[in-house]
């Protein structure tokens, strides 16, 4: 019969043997981790990309961690406030600036292209009439004239719509000024042609051919002349902010100077010789003043047609 000591030993030794192996495994287990972290960390790590990104510079500041400092996307303020835009000045208008250079330039060209026949007339304009030939000359030169009489329109289109925009209260905008001297630089165009083919008629119809050459001659010199004079004005109105008054007195006093020449010369080339007063005062008005007033009630209506179309 079997003692107690030998029925409990090999129970033991079973709880031992399944002791020992199940140590084993977990010991197995242990390695083989202990290998895989060693290969993980010999193995080199991926490099991230840098991205700007990544980085919330709105949500860093003072007062990050604060319960009332919220910044989310959809926040109407996340992308700033804009400020109070800068009021319109004609001295930083790119557009008024590219066109006085035009005017400059185009001035420069005509002048060095017609210096004779500019120099001929100022030194000619208080002396009498001149000989055949230095018609004949001067006829040359005039082809480069209209250079000039462009370089007027311009400047005179430029001066009315400082004025319109002024007087006006800013009715035309900022947007359509292009569009706005365009149209009174048409204007003018139409106003020094009418008047060219106005007073060639009424010549050609009263008086020789030698005095209407001469006429037609000191006519496209004072209109040159009106340019030239009218250009310190639109400069000093533009970029020394030139009152709107000073520079209406300003184009006042050379549209009266330039009138004066024109009555003088008139008088001088056609009735002089006749000794007719009446006639001149009658000339004088039909071919100057009443083109003149045409002039500005079309000025009028084309402001009127521009602050309601655009």
């Amino acid at each position: 019969m079997p003692t107690t000591d030998s029925i409990v030993r090999p129970s033991l030794l079973l709880k031992k043997t399944l002791a020992a192996g199940k140590k084993a495994n977990v010991d197995s287990v242990a390695k083989a981790s202990q290998t895989t972290d060693s290969s993980i960390l010999l193995r080199p790590k991926k490099q991230k990309r840098f991205q700007l990104t990544d980085f919330k510079f709105a949500e860093e500041g003072y007062f990050k961690g604060n319960k009332y400092f919220k910044l989310g996307r959809g926040d109407i303020h996340a992308d700033g406030v804009s400020g109070i835009p800068a009021p319109y000045a004609v001295s930083n208008d790119n557009v008024i600036a590219a066109m006085l250079l035009g005017c400059f330039i185009m001035a420069m060209v005509a002048f060095s292209l017609s210096r004779n026949f500019i120099e001929r007339q100022v030194k000619s304009f208080f002396r009498g009439s001149r000989s055949k030939e230095s018609v004949v000359e001067a006829n040359e030169e005039i082809r480069f004239q209209p250079i000039l009489i462009a370089q007027t329109s311009l400047l005179g289109s430029i001066l009315y719509y400082f004025f319109v925009r002024d007087v006006g209260g800013g009715r035309l905008s900022n947007d359509s000024q292009l569009g706005a001297i365009g149209c009174f630089f048409g204007v003018f165009l139409v106003y020094f042609l009418f008047k060219y083919l106005v007073y060639g008629f009424v010549n050609w119809v009263f008086f020789d051919r030698k005095n209407n050459g001469q006429w037609r001659h000191t006519q496209i010199f004072l209109y040159a002349l009106e340019g030239v004079l009218l250009f310190p004005i639109i400069l000093l109105q533009v970029y020394f902010s030139l009152s709107l008054h000073a520079a209406l007195i300003y184009t006042l006093i050379v549209m009266l100077f330039i009138k004066m020449l024109a009555f003088y010369k008139s008088y001088t080339i056609f009735f002089k010789r006749m000794g007719a007063s009446l006639q001149i005062i009658l000339y004088f008005c039909a071919l100057e003043l009443m083109p003149l007033m045409v002039l500005w009630g079309i000025l009028f209506i084309t402001d009127n047609y521009l602050i309601i179309n655009f």
